[in-house]
C-alpha cells in the first residue's frame, strides 16, 4: 500500500476486539426478554449502537433504558474477552498521539473492553454517549479525527462491519478492512486482512504512516 496517512482510527468491537460473540449472545438474550424478533436484526446489529437497535426493533420500549442494559449485559461477559490478532503489537508501533478510537460501545463498556483485552485507552475514544448520531452517520470519526488534530482525508479507519465502514467513509476517510467477512468495494477501502498479525507498520522521514501486507514484504 503505498498511500500515506498522518494518524490512524480504529473501530473496537470486531477490529481490536474479539467481542462480537459476546455482543451477539447479549442482544439475543435482551431480544427474547423483550419478545422482539432477534433474526431480525442479527444481520445487521454490528457497528450500530444499542439505543439506535433498540429504536428501530422496539420503539415502544425505553431505548435509552434498554441500551444500558444491554451495555451491562456486555461489561458482565468480558472475563474471556481477546484482542484481534495481533492488535496489541500493532498499536505500540503506531507514534503516541496518532491513534484513537471511534465505537458504538458506550464509554464505560469500551474502556472496560480495552483493559479486560490489556489493550491500552487512548487520548482520544469516541464513544457511543459522545455523539448525537451514530454509526453510520459520519459524526464518530469527524470528531475522533478532530481531537485527534487531523484532517478526516488524513486519517485511516480500521473497520469490520459495513455499519462502521459507511461512517468512516462518510466521514472522508481511507479504511482498511478487519476480517474476512465483509464484502464491499468502495475507492477509498484501500485494503483488507484477517487481523493486524498481517500488517506492518513504517513511517517515513516526515512521521507519516504507512501500513504493509506482509504477503508483500521482502
Amino acid at each position: 500500500m503505498s498511500q500515506k496517512f498522518e494518524a490512524f482510527l480504529f473501530d473496537l468491537d470486531g477490529t481490536l476486539v474479539d467481542s462480537n460473540g459476546i455482543v451477539d449472545r447479549v442482544m439475543e438474550t435482551w431480544c427474547q426478554q423483550n419478545g422482539v424478533s432477534y433474526s431480525e436484526i442479527k444481520d445487521s446489529n454490528h457497528g450500530l449502537r444499542s439505543v439506535d437497535t433498540v429504536a428501530a426493533v422496539a420503539p415502544h420500549l425505553d431505548a435509552v433504558q434498554a441500551a444500558a442494559d444491554i451495555e451491562a449485559g456486555e461489561r458482565a461477559e468480558l472475563v474471556d474477552l481477546r484482542e484481534i490478532e495481533g492488535a496489541r503489537s500493532f498499536l505500540s508501533q503506531v507514534p503516541q498521539g496518532r491513534w484513537g478510537i471511534a465505537t458504538s460501545s458506550y464509554l464505560l463498556t469500551a474502556k472496560a473492553k480495552l483493559r479486560a483485552a490489556s489493550i491500552p485507552i487512548p487520548r482520544v475514544l469516541v464513544a457511543a454517549d459522545g455523539v448525537l448520531e451514530g454509526k453510520p452517520h459520519p459524526e464518530a470519526y469527524l470528531k475522533a479525527s478532530m481531537e485527534l488534530g487531523y484532517r478526516p482525508e488524513d486519517c485511516l479507519v480500521f473497520e469490520d462491519s459495513e455499519t462502521g465502514v459507511r461512517s468512516a467513509l462518510n466521514a472522508g476517510c481511507s479504511v482498511f478492512v478487519v476480517g474476512s467477512s465483509l464484502v464491499m468495494n468502495e475507492p477509498r477501502i484501500v485494503g483488507r486482512g484477517a487481523s493486524f498479525s498481517e500488517l506492518q507498520l513504517l513511517v517515513d522521514e516526515d512521521g507519516r504512516l504507512e501500513i504493509v501486507l506482509d504477503s508483500t514484504l521482502g
